[in-house]
């Protein structure tokens, strides 16, 4: 007989199916192994319990493999924590079949700790090494919080981990227990990850609805495919049907899944947003073990049984890869919120389709969710920080495809660094050492791009952006670079010809995070391309800005000559560029009093903002309502009341401010009213041949002078650190510049402080101390 190795996972049969009673992702592990050795030709012994009377003792899985099923008792179902009464039987039965073999296997694998015993035992009979996988450990368990049924199973870990020629982690989190709680030495550790069904690589269709074509063409191909081919761009309405989708979780129905803080989160969600909170789907369980979780959300909700005649709870019970990868497909974000969990392959699963996930700091969670860049991580039991993560997707649908385009760059790193069965061949047949694989997230990037139904991504060809820049400058392109920096809202790339050097900028509709934080125009999602495009447009022609060199409007490209950073690091800096922005900032007069007809009115500012956007061309007005005194606190204020259940530590600082700063507002006068760009930030501060130029006009307004400085002043006192007593001098500082008043310009940089504020609240569930000691200061003055 060829060489073989032998498998013992006295717990996990392979016949089992993931999701229902005690089965889960080691009995699909087993599976995984069994289908790749076949794949290989590498021969296999596979031991495990007979648990159920139907399965044979002895089964040929494939060619290679056979699976032994052992008698534990009655042959029926049982608690693992039972395996340990038939160990040695166990030992005894399998060293009967593995002489009967002829030669002894290369090497012995257990999979969890019962398992891990035996083959430490066999390991010293047979004189041949084990390796083993940890599945989970039971110091890590307890430091968690979690209840440990075997208390003396720690001492028998930490004997299988000492007397293990590798030990094979699944996760990076998971390796770190070893070293942290058992004192492994990292070299015999191996970070295999998991194997990923390619039902979730490859699922039934794209976000946007293209079918997987029954070919076996790479993945890319699958997607250049789909950009060809697909129909999406025939677009007939602007409707978000196509976004609406469901929060959902995927696993055991076990109490240590953290069910019921998932279930509290949602059901306070349902309270606040009722028809419009998106339904609960649950995925996984019997249904004995789905009445047990029923019982719990009953004492949470006793009108459950309402909300699943509704649609509003959907249990799908225990379905295979492919029913969960279209479950996915519909599926706004991933909810795991597992008290401790090694691995959870189901957040990397998700992520391979394009769903974000929210987890618990543990196992492959921890190691590949990054806030705001693919996901978010909670810790488990915080229902409030939960609920808080899954109204984001609430108030802004698009949110989901924005970081599911992260997700699955992510799952794809991962999965190309587990290396899965070749690391657990490397372990059998004594090839080289793996080191554990480390993932650098690195800051979470801001994603923008939306690329589902109906603002579906259009890719330009790299020769498609030559022409553009050879039309407008004469010359051929002789170096060419595509910038991959984070925060982007657009695709920004470098050219050089004939010696100098150009930008193109290409707008893209892009989400809009304003929803999430603010009630103004709260059911637009999306900044549209046109808009961006054609207001920057004319505010580079109104201001004779020397950076514009050419554009095409029909595909939302600017050309433009490439500048240098200014730093502004004095005042002197500062006062000049204000004066450079105060001087190129005029109106025509019928753009100003189309301004007046509108702001004058009685509306809401929801309603007022809406109306500038649809009826002056060539501007965009902020949702912020920063550009007007006379609506900008009256924002502030709704502000206040739609992140309320956010901002409970500050609330009555920022109360306060919207009362003085609303008390002491006054109209406008008409002849002082301007282009106000509502994002000139330090960032857009740039410098050309000695000339100040300002770029990223997208956001420009009719407003008046101080909003279109204010945030430049904001920097200023965040860069440069200053405290209270220094904002007096800063401020007369700026007091000579013509045209400012100084209590208005106060006023406006109070209110981005404000802004700041709420948006740490409302999406990243901090508080700016430093910032709310500036807006207390600024009140003062």
């Amino acid at each position: 007989m060829e060489r073989y190795v032998v498998v013992i996972t006295m717990h996990a049969d392979p016949a089992m199916a993931p999701g229902y009673d005690e089965w889960g992702g080691t009995h699909t592990y087993m599976r995984e192994l069994l289908d790749e050795f076949g794949k290989r030709k590498i021969r296999c012994l596979m031991f495990t319990r007979r648990c159920m009377q139907q399965l044979p003792y002895k089964e040929q899985y494939n060619e290679y493999c056979t699976i032994y099923r052992l008698t534990n008792g009655d042959n029926e179902p049982m608690s693992k924590t039972r395996l340990r009464e038939f160990h040695s039987q166990n030992v005894k039965q399998i060293l009967e079949i593995i002489n009967k073999q002829g030669r002894l296997p290369e090497k012995i694998h257990s999979v969890y700790w019962n398992s891990g015993r035996i083959a430490a035992e066999l390991s010293e009979k047979l004189k041949v090494p084990f390796v083993h996988s940890i599945i989970s450990n039971s110091r890590g368990r307890v430091k968690r919080g979690a209840y440990e049924p075997v208390p003396d199973r720690e001492f028998y870990e930490q004997e299988i981990y000492d007397k293990a020629q590798w030990l094979i982690c699944v996760s990076d989190d998971e390796a770190e227990d070893l070293i942290s709680l058992y004192n492994v030495d990292k070299s015999k550790i191996v970070v295999a990850g998991q194997y990923i069904h390619e039902s979730f690589v490859m699922p039934s269709h794209d976000a946007n609805d293209f079918p997987r074509l029954n070919s076996t063409i790479s993945r890319e191909n699958q997607i250049a495919a789909a950009e060809k081919y697909n129909k999406v761009d025939q677009i007939k309405s602007s409707d978000t049907f196509w976004a609406q989708k469901a929060f959902t979780y995927i696993g055991r129905m076990d109490s240590n899944k953290g069910l019921e803080h998932i279930f509290s989160a949602w059901n306070s969600l349902y309270n606040k947003y009722k028809d419009l909170c998106p339904p609960l789907w649950l995925a996984g369980g019997s249904i004995p073990e789905i009445e047990d979780i029923r019982s719990v959300f009953k004492k949470i909700n006793p009108d459950l049984n309402t909300l699943e005649q509704q649609g509003k709870i959907a249990w799908w019970g225990c379905i295979d890869p492919c029913g969960l990868s279209t479950v996915l497909l519909r599926t706004s974000v991933l909810l795991t919120h597992s008290l401790y969990e090694p691995g959870g392959r189901v957040a990397v699963e998700a992520m391979c389709e394009g769903v974000p996930v929210i987890g618990t700091p543990n196992g492959f969670a921890k190691d590949t969710i990054t806030d705001w860049y693919n996901g978010f991580l909670v810790k488990f039991g915080r229902d409030e920080e939960l609920s808080a993560r899954m109204e984001h997707f609430i108030r802004q649908p698009y949110l989901s495809n924005t970081l599911g385009q992260n997700a699955v760059k992510s799952a794809r790193e991962v999965m190309n660094s587990w290396r899965f069965i070749e690391k657990h061949l490397e372990c059998y047949f004594d090839g080289q050492s793996v080191p554990r694989d480390e993932i650098d997230a690195g800051p979470a990037p801001s994603q923008k791009q939306i690329n589902l139904y109906p603002y579906c991504k259009i890719r330009y060809s790299d020769e498609m952006i030559k022409q553009f820049v050879r039309k407008f400058t004469g010359c051929d392109v002789e170096q060419f670079e595509i910038m991959t920096g984070k925060n982007k809202s657009s695709d920004i790339y470098i050219v050089r010809c004939n010696g100098d050097e150009y930008v193109v900028k290409k707008t893209y509709t892009r989400i809009a995070l304003s929803p999430m934080f603010n009630p103004v125009l709260k059911d637009e999602y999306a900044r549209n391309a046109g808009k961006m495009f054609e207001t920057e447009l004319q505010a580079y022609k109104r201001t004779k800005n020397p950076l514009l060199t050419g554009y095409d409007q029909f595909h939302s490209l600017l050309l433009l000559k490439k500048a240098e950073p200014l730093p502004i690091t004095d005042v002197d800096t500062l006062k000049s560029c204000i004066m450079h922005v105060l001087s190129n900032s005029q109106i025509s007069d019928d753009e100003r009093r189309n301004y007046l007809d509108i702001i004058s009115s009685n509306d809401s500012p929801d309603k007022i903002v809406s109306r500038l956007n649809n009826q002056i061309n060539g501007f965009f007005f902020e949702p912020s309502c920063c550009f007007s005194s006379e609506l900008r606190w009256e924002a502030a204020r709704e502000m206040l009341d739609y992140n309320r259940s956010s901002i409970a530590e500050c609330a009555s600082v920022l109360t306060d401010c919207v009362e003085h700063f609303s008390a002491a507002a006054e109209r406008t006068a008409p002849e002082r009213l301007c282009a106000v760009n509502t994002d000139l930030t330090f960032n857009h501060v740039y410098s050309l041949n000695g000339e100040i130029c300002i770029i990223d006009h997208e956001k420009t307004a009719i407003g008046e002078p101080e909003t279109a400085v204010a945030d430049l002043v904001h920097d200023f006192i965040i860069n440069q650190k200053l405290k209270k007593a220094e904002l007096p001098e800063l401020f007369r500082a700026l007091s000579d510049i013509d045209g400012l008043e100084i209590r208005n310009l106060i006023s406006v940089t109070a209110f981005w402080f404000f802004h700041d504020i709420i948006v740490h609240r409302a999406l990243y569930l901090t508080t700016l101390d430093e910032k709310l000691n500036i807006l207390q200061a600024l009140m003062e003055m």
